[in-house]
C-alpha cells in the first residue's frame, strides 16, 4: 500500500507539474497570438502609410511636372512674342532692302529682259 501511495503522490505531483506546464504553454500560445495580431495590425498600418505617401508623392510629382510644363509654355510664348517683334523688324528691313533693289533695277529692267531673251534664243 505504501507503493500505491507513492504512485499516487508521484502522479499527483507530475500531474500538477504537467498542468502548470500546460498552463504556461497556453499563456505562451496566447501571447504569440496577440503578438501576431499586433504585427498584422502594424503591417496593415504601415501599408496604408506607404500607400498614402506614394499617392501624395505621385500627386506632388504631377503638380511639379504640370508647373514645369506651364513654365516652359510661358517661356516659349514670351520668346515667341519677343521673337515676333524681332522677326517683324528684320522682315520690315528686308522688305525695304528688296524695294530698294527693285527701284534700282527698274530702269534697267527692259534692257535685262532683252539681254536674257537674246541669250536664250542664241542671239548676241
Amino acid at each position: 500500500e505504501n507503493r500505491n501511495n507513492n504512485l499516487y503522490v508521484e502522479n499527483w505531483v507530475f500531474g500538477k507539474e504537467a498542468s502548470m506546464a500546460s498552463e504556461q504553454v497556453n499563456r505562451i500560445v496566447e501571447a504569440e497570438k496577440k503578438a501576431a495580431g499586433f504585427e498584422h495590425e502594424a503591417r496593415v498600418k504601415a501599408d496604408e502609410i506607404l500607400a498614402n505617401a506614394q499617392k501624395q508623392a505621385q500627386k506632388e510629382y504631377q503638380d511639379a511636372l504640370s508647373a514645369a510644363r506651364k513654365h516652359v509654355a510661358d517661356l516659349y510664348e514670351k520668346h515667341k512674342s519677343d521673337g515676333s517683334d524681332e522677326n517683324s523688324a528684320s522682315d520690315s528691313a528686308a522688305e525695304k532692302a528688296a524695294e530698294k533693289l527693285r527701284d534700282d533695277a527698274e530702269p534697267r529692267r527692259e534692257a535685262a529682259i532683252t539681254a536674257t531673251m537674246n541669250i536664250l534664243m542664241g542671239r548676241n
